[in-house]
Formats: C-alpha cells, sequence, structure tokens
C-alpha cells in the first residue's frame, strides 16, 4: 500500500497537516475529516495538498481544506508554514505559490519569520461575496454582541466587528446567527476586534468551516485593514491573538502584508486509503 507524506505545521496554534504529493488519491470530504480528527486521524484545523507548479509563474500548487471538508481559497498561516519549509528545503528566499484566490508571494525575512503577501483586498458587495448590494465597510448589522460590520475579502470573505472586550462565548453564539441571515452566500470568517492603540489590535476570530481558532492569518489581516481604513491604526499594526502575534503592513499599494512564524511539530507517512 502507498505511503502518503506529510508535515504537522502551525501558525500561533492553528494547526495544518500539508501533504507534499498528492496525485494518487481522491480528495474527498470524508477523508478531510478523518485526517482532521484529533482522536482518530492525524488531528488539525486545515488539510493542505501542495504539488510542484507546471507553469513558470508560480513554484507550488496548493489546496487548503477545512476540518469539516470544505475547501477554503486561502490560508495565510498556513501559507508561512508552506513557505518556510519549500524555501528552506530549496535554500531560496523567494517563492510564488498558486491558490484558489490567486498567486500569493512569500519571502523569507530570518531563520524565523515568513512573510506573506497576501495580495489587495476586495471591498466589492459582489466579490466578497455579499447576496445584496450593501454598503461593505458597514454592513448595519446588530446582534448582541457584534454591530456593524466590515465586509472585506482578502482572498477569502471575512467580517470585522469593533468591540469594547473580545469575550469568545458571545462572539460563537453571534456568529452562529450570522451564518444564518443569509448575507454571506459562501460563508464567511468572522473577527471580534478590539483597538488597544494606533498600532495595536486584539483579534479572536470565528473560522468558516473550522470554529473559533487559536490564530488566523487572513483575518489578521482583514482586521488590520479595516482599523487602517477607518482611522483606527496606522499602516503598521502588531495583531495580538490568543494563539501569539503577527505584524502586519498595508503597503503604499494596498496590500496586506502578515510576518509571522511557523513552527514544523513532526514529519510522517500515512497510508491515505485507510482514511477514504
Amino acid at each position: 500500500m502507498k505511503k502518503s507524506y506529510f508535515i504537522k505545521c502551525h501558525g500561533l496554534g492553528n494547526d495544518f497537516v500539508i501533504f507534499l504529493e498528492n496525485n494518487h488519491f481522491k480528495i474527498t470530504e470524508k477523508l478531510i475529516k478523518n485526517l482532521s480528527n484529533r482522536k482518530k486521524g492525524i488531528g488539525c484545523d486545515l488539510v493542505v495538498f501542495l504539488k510542484n507548479s507546471e507553469e513558470d509563474y508560480s513554484d507550488l500548487e496548493t489546496r487548503f481544506f477545512n476540518k469539516d471538508g470544505s475547501e477554503a481559497e486561502i490560508c495565510g498561516n498556513a501559507l508561512r508554514c508552506i513557505g518556510k519549509y519549500f524555501l528552506d528545503k530549496l535554500k531560496k528566499n523567494n517563492a510564488t505559490i498558486e491558490t484558489k484566490a490567486g498567486l500569493i508571494d512569500i519571502e523569507k525575512i530570518s531563520n524565523k519569520l515568513i512573510a506573506v503577501d497576501i495580495g489587495k483586498p476586495n471591498l466589492k458587495w459582489e466579490k466578497i461575496p455579499l447576496s445584496m448590494d450593501i454598503e461593505t465597510s458597514n454592513l448595519g448589522l446588530n446582534f448582541n454582541y457584534l454591530k456593524g460590520g466590515f465586509a472585506v475579502n482578502v482572498g477569502n470573505p471575512h467580517v470585522i466587528f469593533f468591540v469594547k472586550k473580545i469575550d469568545k462565548n458571545k462572539l460563537e453564539v453571534d456568529a452562529k446567527e450570522i451564518k444564518d441571515i443569509g448575507l454571506f452566500p459562501e460563508g464567511v470568517n468572522i473577527s471580534a476586534v478590539n483597538v488597544v492603540s494606533a498600532q495595536e489590535i486584539n483579534v479572536l476570530t470565528f473560522e468558516r468551516g473550522v470554529g473559533i481558532t487559536s490564530a488566523c492569518g487572513t483575518g489578521a489581516g482583514a482586521s488590520a485593514y479595516a482599523s487602517y481604513k477607518l482611522k483606527h491604526c496606522i499602516n503598521k499594526i502588531t495583531v495580538c491573538m490568543n494563539g501569539g502575534n503577527l505584524d502586519v503592513e498595508i503597503t503604499k499599494d494596498d496590500h496586506i502584508l502578515t510576518i509571522g512564524e511557523s513552527k514544523e511539530v513532526f514529519r510522517g507517512e500515512i497510508s491515505v486509503e485507510d482514511y477514504l
């Protein structure tokens, strides 16, 4: 039985199983759920499949799957982990990764720090996407805890709410209600943001297909972008999450640059057929 090789990594506690090849088996919802299961599988928030790109404009092609089996367009924390593994292996400082959200540039800043350019965000309602034409910088939502709402697509859909205090239980309750209102036809990642200063914010994210996570790379980027656009913060922001901090910069051309660490936990091999 053929073995499949993987690495287990995490970015600020947001953990991933990354397969280094996936040409010999079919990716199914059942497979993703079984691999993600923390008691019966390897255990993770998200499963990633890599393959060498056949195009000249990119180094790798990637696919991301949430633990519920749904496919994600992009994952900022996972991209740092992919970048570190790939750049260390090839002794390179830069790489271009192909995702469903487009091409992502990754740079090795130091032995510890990886920078991911998640690109220029989209604020058009139909690109987020929303189910109706509405002002995306203030959706006018009014739940018990989450009010207002800044919607943005940073490769995947996000909605940002500014709060006086981060409250995990209240975020979970309102996030489940937001899923049912029909405004986000492809689902949405939901972040509660507390502004500490012009250079620092606290963020907790309820990720689509996962739930509350210790850190969300694109959530950090989207939260920093909303904070900057609404003039709560300057363009260089430290985003503090339960799993640790990310540095986020909004560049002159409006790209979101996230900088942080990634950790490889272990490497292994399994017979994927056992999980199909």
